[in-house]
């Protein structure tokens, strides 16, 4: 709190400063690094307040986030109080209505008042705005966001994404609370949420048929203990072989890894003197957040490498669509199937089995992350200029956010629980969190279209074109973001466009469609997913697969009586041997020894044996079968001399 202070009282002295020695000559000049660095001193944002209206803003903010952290009376559904750390852990995994309703109301109870921020903390942008020259707070927020008009661009990209929002409403809507329950408001705590603006802990409810790719990445994230700090550490690996830089190696020493989701990032305004403060909680939700979080931190440190390594280039008051989307980028890459593998996570090999379905699990677990943020983010934005604008009476402001809330996002709200967001209770905007919300899917395309094939590689492929990208984060705060975005996106696209979302969640957008209105074709709703087949062990040598000793019994054929099974050699007097050696081979080849008929006796040996008795048996027939022919030769020259002795004594 007193750094904050003592920070916006440097600003604004330094902005005056800059006013008294600023002359025509240095405006005019030809510098555009120059000219950059001057304008962000001379409007500098909220710190232009009067040194009183900063310092009661940043104490609101401090304090409420303070005690937020800090407070152990919540309620966590058991018999004693709890810790923040504790609230969000049991909440995520709360089943009970009432149980979570409770849990929340007990976080509600820590909010700073409401009336003190709606009577002294949120008309305080009407004063930034004037202090900066600007004469609307909507007009004010556009220049801190660097886009001209836009509020009203974000309004036009979310009517473009809304119905994808709306369905994803009605189908949890339905997995929750059934049918009944589709397109009524839904409870902010039933989500499992504080705020509405996550609904990931829903998501082992709203799995499709077939959750294998999930069921697998959970357990090998709960085996490897991919929470807390070694969720960080995988993060910065992927961050390495996508050769975007590595992290400063005191994050795992200096950084809280003990704390509360999501992660909070700590800028000491020192080069490379960023840490964090998360949990150690093991889910895929927290897995992604870390990769945001970890490449935001390689981001400033991209940024203190270049840019002239001056603060106000580095770390100025604007809200940078950019700064948001290339971590946002890399968020969506910690699930790419490729990334997984490589994460140990789930086998690409498995993956290539039902890709399409894999496909549409991640995205879902993506889109309750993604779409409650998009829409938390406008109506936030949207709320405020309403209040300040005077576009609600007066009488209704305090009740006014869970009135909006119900209107824009269909969700039931406490009237406060806004003010558990930080950006909240400091007055900044959501301008710049939305639109690069929206340009990390357009970075995603922009790379995925590049690749010959669906199934091809992306991280490998980013890794060996990731110029782009090291550029836009080279340059820091010392360009307007949006001139970069034609160069981010390989100069496919100009500007920010909703596509790159809605191709994304394409099969999600089907399946939403089937679940909530399934077609009367079964061609179309008709599951295809394939069940992996393992294959078969190759048989080892010497050794007779079942199946192969089963077809060979069916071509046997025998008669019940086992002296009919004797092998006929044309000679009684070697009947008795015969008959011996011949029920030997057919009772083996009737009877083999099978395995598991005899405990003590392995697969491999009853195969064996089998062979053994079969060519013993062949063996003997045909020896008799010889005997048999030679005797009747030697039978017949015996005749055949006794005909010529009688025909030599008749002559």
């Amino acid at each position: 709190l007193e750094r904050d202070k003592t920070f916006g009282m440097f600003v604004c002295q330094q902005t005056n400063d800059i006013k008294s020695a600023l002359t025509a000559h240095a405006l005019s000049a030809d510098d555009h690094v120059l000219r950059r660095k001057v304008k962000l001193l001379l409007q500098p944002g909220d710190t232009l307040l009067d040194t009183e209206q900063w310092i009661r803003l940043v104490t609101f903010g401090d304090t409420a986030q303070n005690k937020i952290r800090f407070a152990t009376n919540y309620d966590c559904g058991t018999a004693t109080n709890c810790t923040l750390k504790e609230l969000h852990y049991y909440m995520a995994r709360q089943q009970d209505e009432e149980t979570l309703h409770r849990m929340k109301q007990s976080w509600e109870r820590n909010l700073p008042d409401i009336n003190d921020y709606l009577e002294h903390i949120l008309p305080l942008l009407r004063n930034a705005s004037k202090k900066n020259n600007y004469n609307s707070v909507e007009e004010y927020w556009d220049a801190l966001g660097e886009y001209e008009g836009a509020i009203l661009k974000a309004r036009e990209l979310w009517e473009n994404i809304k119905p994808l929002y709306l369905k994803l409403h009605k189908y949890v809507a339905f997995r929750l609370k059934g049918s009944d329950a589709i397109g009524k408001p839904l409870p902010v705590h039933l989500l499992r949420s504080l705020t509405g603006d996550d609904w990931s802990n829903l998501i082992e409810s709203l799995l499709p048929k077939h959750p294998g790719i999930y069921q697998k990445v959970h357990a090998n994230l709960q085996l490897k203990n991919l929470g807390g700090v070694q969720a960080f550490k995988q993060a910065a690996k992927l961050i390495k072989e996508l050769n975007l830089g590595d992290a400063d190696p005191d994050i795992w020493t200096e950084s809280v890894f003990n704390s509360t989701c999501p992660p909070t990032l700590v800028d000491w305004c020192k080069p490379n003197k960023v840490r964090a403060i998360t949990c150690k909680d093991v889910s895929i939700a927290n897995f992604i957040e870390a990769h945001e979080a970890v490449m935001k931190i390689v981001y400033k440190q991209t940024i203190n490498l270049h840019s002239n390594n001056t603060y106000i280039l580095r770390e100025a008051s604007r809200y940078s669509a950019v700064y948001e989307a290339i971590p946002g980028f890399v968020s969506l890459l910690s699930v790419n199937p490729h990334a997984l593998s490589k994460a140990g996570l789930f086998p690409v090999e498995l993956f290539n089995y039902n890709a399409n379905h894999h496909r549409l699990v991640l995205q879902l677990i993506m889109a309750l992350r993604d779409l409650p943020k998009l829409n938390f983010y406008l109506a936030a934005d949207e709320w405020r200029i309403k209040v300040l604008m005077g576009a609600i009476p007066y009488a209704k402001i305090p009740s006014s956010w869970s009135d909006f809330r119900k209107n824009f996002s269909n969700i039931e709200t406490a009237d406060s629980d806004f003010l558990g967001d930080p950006y909240m209770m400091f007055n900044k905007p959501f301008i710049g969190k939305f639109m690069g919300l929206i340009l990390k899917y357009q970075i995603y395309q922009s790379f995925a279209e590049e690749l010959i094939s669906d199934d091809s590689d992306l991280i490998q492929h980013v890794a060996e074109n990731n110029e782009r990208l090291i550029d836009a984060m080279m340059q820091g705060y010392g360009t307007v973001w949006t001139e970069m975005v034609s160069d981010l996106l390989a100069k496919r696209e100009y500007g920010l466009e909703y596509t790159g979302l809605t191709d994304y969640y394409k099969f999600l957008d089907e399946y939403l469609d089937n679940q909530l209105e399934p077609s009367t074709d079964s061609s179309s709703t008709s599951d295809d997913y394939v069940e992996p087949v393992e294959p078969e062990p190759e048989p080892e040598e010497n050794e007779i697969s079942p199946s192969a000793e089963n077809k060979n019994v069916d071509k046997v054929e025998t008669h019940e009586d086992i002296v009919e099974n004797v092998i006929d050699t044309g000679d009684e007097s070697n009947s008795k041997f015969g008959i011996e050696t011949s029920t030997v081979g057919v009772l083996e080849i009737k009877n083999p020894v099978a395995p598991g008929d005899q405990k003590e006796v392995n697969t491999k040996e009853a195969s064996y044996n089998t062979y053994w008795w079969i060519g013993i048996a062949v063996a003997l027939a045909v020896v008799v079968i010889l005997i048999a022919i030679i005797a009747r030769k030697r039978h017949s020259h015996r005749k055949q001399l006794e005909r010529q002795r009688r025909n030599n004594s008749h002559a």
